[in-house]
């Protein structure tokens, strides 16, 4: 008797239905209420929806868990961490870039000290220079200034080309102050940069750091 291809696919169905079937019976939760008593049961309550469950089999076995739903505070929290963590990863990934660098530029610590003190001696090159001129400007403003006296003393009224020189010095004065201040800064970060990175050099090439002051 020749079998209907409809049966054949049940047939063929079957063995996995059933297996499907058998599972859903020996399914069993787990839970621990808000009291700590513990619970089992094939059905999770409504109320238990929420809250932490495990799926065991016959032998008692956890087969699956079913995690509670984070709360608002779990999820800032994880958050930051996961942030904290990123910060971490990133500043550990520079540190190996920078060490990287430091094997690849330099071959000994007095090389590293020797282009230190190049970068400082060119930067106190400059600061010198702009001092030259503070101080030129200093004396011109003085001049101007003795002018300006002179037109008050007389009671003449004066001349807007000499205001504005005046003016004009003392912005430029302001400016190249600041610029000398700027860079004593960065002298001083300069130096530190490359005491830390002399330092840094030593552990990583397992040398005794040299004495690094200028």
């Amino acid at each position: 008797m020749k079998i209907p291809p409809r049966r054949i696919r049940y047939l063929l169905l079957l063995p996995a239905l059933l297996a499907t079937t058998a599972m859903s019976a020996e399914r069993m939760y787990k839970w621990v209420d808000a009291n700590g008593q513990v619970h089992y049961s094939n059905q999770v309550p409504p109320e238990v929806s929420n809250q932490e469950r495990k799926v065991i089999n016959d032998q008692g076995r956890t087969v699956k868990v079913y995690k509670a739903p984070k709360t608002a505070e779990e999820k800032a929290e994880e958050k930051r961490l996961a942030e904290l963590e990123a910060k971490k990863e990133k500043m550990l990934e520079q540190r190996r870039i920078h060490d990287r660098s430091l094997l690849a530029t330099y071959s000994s610590q007095e090389d590293m000290m020797l282009a230190r003190d190049g970068k400082l001696a060119s930067i106190e090159s400059l600061i010198q220079l702009t001092n030259s001129r503070i101080t030129s400007m200093q004396e011109r403003l003085l001049q101007l200034s003795d002018e300006a006296a002179d037109y008050e003393r007389s009671g003449k009224q004066l001349p807007a080309s000499l205001q504005q020189q005046i003016t004009n010095i003392r912005e430029q004065l302001a400016k190249s102050t600041a610029f000398a201040a700027d860079k004593q800064l960065e002298m001083k970060e300069i130096s530190g940069q490359f005491e830390a990175d002399i330092k840094r050099f030593a552990e990583l090439t397992g040398k005794t750091a040299a004495a690094t002051t200028p």
